[in-house]
């Protein structure tokens, strides 16, 4: 039963002491975050009215973003040391649209790269008489800075057919370089498939080596459009090749999904690719049509972000192309118990460091009395921007160890108990298999934490929606006592 009133209100005050206090610890303990992991702070959203976007940050502590801009009539590129800085850093344009010829219409969807010691900005542009005759085409820049210096006059790369294409992306595995794109097949009626071909230089790609690893064949891709697969943006990692890409109609009906391959196998074999059937990304938290993701890395360098853009509302005006209001956003990309990519739901605006919320209460898990001991406990509470409820999730040895900010502890199965109900609080750091936890991935953006230990889940046991709800271990079912999701 819950705690009488005479309890509460002592309790609330000290809450309540308790987060001013906290307030000043945390500008402390941020940036004294381990450099192996770190408290993800991101101000979504990053960048007003870019869409598209492709972030690199490179061997210099540089973060490098392009992105389509409003007008579509340039390529843009902005440099920053944070994530945060790129909103207000300085656009510098590299290529601009000409008053007339093949790319004087529409440019869309740059991607950077740094590829042998020089940078290249790949893009697709169209002659103003026709939007959607989208080729593709490459500038260069040799400087180590490449807001500075010249950049090529654009080189049309040939993909080994004339149609529309679009959203260009390359990676290396290796030692050989991949370019992945979309384009419309001359064989189906869909607006478009993904391709991937061997590139030969950074510039050409090797057209006889070119396969299709993904076409539109689920409801869910032709949303308000003949059928879309379009934006690769691949991710290596866990000894598999991950490509995310976008699909439907670009309004709030926009998601993403996901193909993936061994990353042993034959890349250029359609054979070789698998196609999940269910989105992995979509419209949520007030967060609409969320796309075109592509991947980074936190200022730690190691802890990998989701960038995507989207908007604040479902219906653009005049229309989802000429809307100008999607927004670039960044969130932490996780790595399920299978090793595939684990995407969450997008995080709502100014979520900063998200809580870990549950389905079934709507609460948040909390070091609940503001306890920095060891055993202090862990339980429900309504959701704030506390550091109580503040959680960094590092990724290592595929379990990942969950720390609050407050205590800068871990959240840990105190007894190391195999039994159900078995008790979860906090505890000293330690790497030890009680402080790991799985993310199981549940469908739709929710998971459930798996105990390394016990291989019993984190849950709501009581089905308690009360504040201070205790949180314990119990069998893994994916009930909603047992389903989870960031902010």
């Amino acid at each position: 039963m819950p705690p009488p009133l005479a309890v509460l209100l002592p309790r609330l005050s000290r809450r309540i002491l308790a987060a001013g206090a906290a307030a000043v610890l945390a500008l402390t303990l941020v940036p004294a975050a381990p450099a192996s992991a770190q408290f993800i702070d991101v101000p979504n959203p990053i960048v007003q009215q870019r869409a598209d976007t492709a972030i690199h940050k490179h061997t210099d502590g540089y973060y490098y973003m392009t992105a389509s801009v409003p007008d579509y009539k340039r390529v843009e590129l902005r440099r920053s040391r944070t994530l945060a800085g790129l909103g207000s850093a300085t656009p510098v344009t590299a290529f601009t649209a000409p008053s007339s010829g093949a790319l004087s219409g529409w440019i869309w969807a740059p991607n950077i790269q740094y590829v042998d010691g020089a940078w290249y900005m790949y893009f697709s542009a169209s002659p103003s008489t026709s939007r959607f005759a989208q080729r593709l085409y490459s500038i260069r820049n040799t400087s180590a800075n490449p807001t500075t210096g010249t950049w090529s006059a654009p080189q049309r790369m040939t993909t080994g057919w004339d149609s529309f294409q679009l959203d260009p992306a390359s990676f290396t595995l290796n030692g050989t370089r991949y370019f992945a794109w979309a384009q419309d097949s001359p064989s189906t009626s869909y607006n478009s498939h993904m391709y991937l071909a061997r590139m030969t230089s950074p510039t050409t790609i090797d057209t006889a080596s070119t396969v299709e690893i993904a076409r539109p064949t689920h409801a869910w891709e032709m949303e308000g459009v003949a059928g879309v697969v379009e934006g690769p943006s691949p991710i290596v990692k866990n000894g598999r090749v991950f490509i995310a890409y976008s699909a439907s109609a670009t309004d709030s009906r926009y998601k993403l999904g996901l193909v993936s391959a061994s990353a042993s196998a034959n890349l250029l074999s359609a054979s070789s690719w698998t196609k999940r059937s269910t989105p992995v990304f979509q419209t949520a938290n007030g967060s609409y049509g969320p796309g075109h993701g592509s991947f980074t890395v936190a200022e730690d360098g190691v802890t990998d972000l989701l960038v995507y853009h989207a908007r604040d509302y479902a219906t653009p005006t005049p229309d989802a192309l000429t809307d100008p209001n999607r927004h670039t956003r960044a969130q932490q990309l996780y790595w399920a118990a299978d090793g595939y990519p684990f995407f969450g739901q997008p995080q709502a605006t100014g979520s900063g460091q998200p809580g870990i919320r549950g389905r079934h209460s709507d609460k948040c898990v909390d070091d609940y009395d503001w306890n920095t001991a060891d055993g202090a406990p862990v339980r429900l509470y309504t959701c704030s921007t506390a550091a109580a409820q503040k959680w960094e999730l590092s990724y290592v040895g595929g379990h990942y160890r969950i720390k609050n900010l407050h205590a800068g502890k871990c959240l840990d199965n105190l007894n190391g108990s195999a039994a159900l109900n078995a008790d979860v609080g906090l505890w000293t750091c330690n790497g030890g298999t009680n402080q790991d936890w799985s993310i199981i991935d549940r469908g739709t953006g929710w998971f459930s934490l798996r105990n390394r230990t016990s291989g019993l889940c984190l849950d709501n046991y009581e089905w308690d929606t009360a504040n201070g709800a205790r949180l314990s271990m119990y069998t893994c079912n994916g009930t909603d006592a047992q389903l989870w999701r960031r902010g």
